[in-house]
C-alpha cells in the first residue's frame, strides 16, 4: 500500500511540476507528512531529491518545444544553489510546526496573489 501511495504522490507532483512549473513540493510534502507519516524535516529533504530528476525531464520536454531560456536558467541556478545551501543548513534548526506554518502561509500568500493578479 505504501508503494501505491508513494507512486501516486510522486505522479501528482510530477504533473504539477511539468504543467505548472512548480517543484512538486507543494504536493509531495503534505502527501509525505499526512499520508505516509514522515516527519516534516524528512518530507522536506526527500522532496528535494525528487526535484532533480523531475525537473530534468520537464526541462527537456520544454526545451524540445523551444520554451526554455537556458541562460536565464543558469543564472537562477546560481542563486538557487546558494539559497538551497543556506536553507538546508537552517532546516534542522527550525521546529517542525514552524516549518508547516511557513509552508502553509507561503502557499496561501502565493495562491491569493495569483488569484488576484
Amino acid at each position: 500500500m505504501k508503494l501505491i501511495k508513494t507512486t501516486l504522490i510522486g505522479f501528482g507532483a510530477g504533473i504539477a511540476s511539468g504543467l505548472l512549473g512548480i517543484g512538486g513540493a507543494i504536493i509531495m510534502v503534505p502527501g509525505m507528512v499526512y499520508t505516509l507519516g514522515l516527519s516534516q524535516h524528512m518530507a522536506n529533504a526527500t522532496s528535494l531529491a525528487v526535484v532533480i530528476p523531475s525537473a530534468f525531464v520537464s526541462a527537456a520536454v520544454y526545451q524540445s518545444f523551444g520554451q526554455l531560456d537556458t541562460g536565464l536558467a543558469a543564472l537562477f541556478a546560481i542563486g538557487g544553489m546558494a539559497g538551497a545551501y543556506l536553507g538546508s543548513t537552517l532546516l534542522p534548526k527550525v521546529q517542525p510546526e514552524h516549518l508547516r506554518r511557513i509552508f502553509g502561509i507561503l502557499t496561501f500568500a502565493l495562491a491569493v496573489r495569483m488569484w488576484f493578479s
